[in-house]
């Protein structure tokens, strides 16, 4: 099968542990992607709330060395989206949270040659980009946040508002000139326990799908559903109300591997081929399936990157 997941945490997990890409324990690993025929990860490199400043940027750098010795490391396996060689997993580069910016334009071209090609604007709380779900409600982009969003589109760096508040989601929808994405997110539906500050409302959705962005959909538990309905049912349930609202062709998988609590039917990348196999069986065709695990972000960043 083909597969595109829009968002993992694995490159901090392995650089915190000293692991390998190849086959570390962690949910995502070359090893354990072995039953995939073609894929593409985006591999976040996660910022913590807790740095800022200088701190903020050693830690990306630190991280991003790591990532660049893994891909040397398995090169016979893994290369960059952008390289031309026919490797069986292609990756791409993200930074979540602009707190790795250090609140300077000079960041962004920082970010721009080092690869990146997807910036969350924030994690939970506040960054100088603006404020995350978490944060103070009512708050939304800072004066810098509207700057960024314009200077990744010039960049040709993706904008992605997943973990951002409510606000900033608008400010971005209505500064924003290109498509945009939240990478990892649920749909704001009953039985979702904290839908109310990570989850995307139906009107955020309906603005995702006017924009020509994407949805992926994340499979952090508290997202999907409550205890004992946070698995492939779930996965389901989220999935139909995108398609109820018309989202068919910006809908696509953003599992958050390595940085989520995830139910045991999706545990790990291996995983992938019996959730397509469960969703076919009930009832979502291989058109709308194809389109969800790999053709809307693979047609979407042939267009960006």
């Amino acid at each position: 099968m083909r597969y595109f997941d829009l968002h993992a945490d694995t490159i901090g997990k392995i650089e915190k542990y000293g692991e390998n890409l190849r086959n570390s324990p962690r949910m995502v690993s070359l090893d354990k992607a072995a039953c995939i025929d073609e894929y593409i990860q985006v591999f976040a490199v996660f910022i913590p709330d807790a740095l800022r400043g200088e701190a903020a940027v050693s830690y990306f750098d630190r991280v991003f060395r790591y990532y660049k010795r893994e891909m040397a490391a398995n090169g016979d396996i893994i290369s960059s989206y952008s390289d031309k060689r026919n490797t069986k997993i292609k990756s791409i580069l993200a930074v979540e949270s602009g707190a790795a910016l250090n609140g300077s334009i000079d960041g962004f071209f920082r970010l721009r040659e080092k690869g990146v090609k997807i910036l969350t604007l924030t994690w939970n709380g506040e960054n100088e980009l603006g404020s995350g779900a978490y944060s103070e409600p009512g708050n939304g982009l800072a004066p810098f946040g509207i700057e960024a969003v314009k200077k990744c589109e010039e960049l040709d760096i993706v904008v992605d508002v997943s973990h951002l508040s409510v606000k900033g989601f608008y400010d971005v929808a209505r500064v924003a000139e290109k498509p945009f994405i939240a990478s990892h997110s649920g749909c704001d539906i009953a039985g979702t326990p904290e839908s109310s500050r990570r989850n995307l409302s139906d009107g955020q959705i309906k603005c995702l799908i006017k924009a020509g962005g994407l949805m992926g959909l994340t499979f952090h538990k508290p997202f999907l559903g409550t205890a004992g309905d946070t698995g492939r049912p779930a996965v389901l349930r989220h999935i139909n109300r995108v398609l109820e609202l018309g989202g068919e062709d910006i809908l696509a998988i953003g599992s958050d591997f390595d940085g989520g609590d995830t139910d045991e039917e999706l545990k790990d990348i291996s995983k992938i081929g019996g959730l397509y196999e469960y969703l076919n069986n009930a009832g979502l065709n291989e058109t709308i399936l194809n389109k969800i695990f790999y053709k809307n972000p693979e047609n979407f960043f042939k267009r960006k990157v």
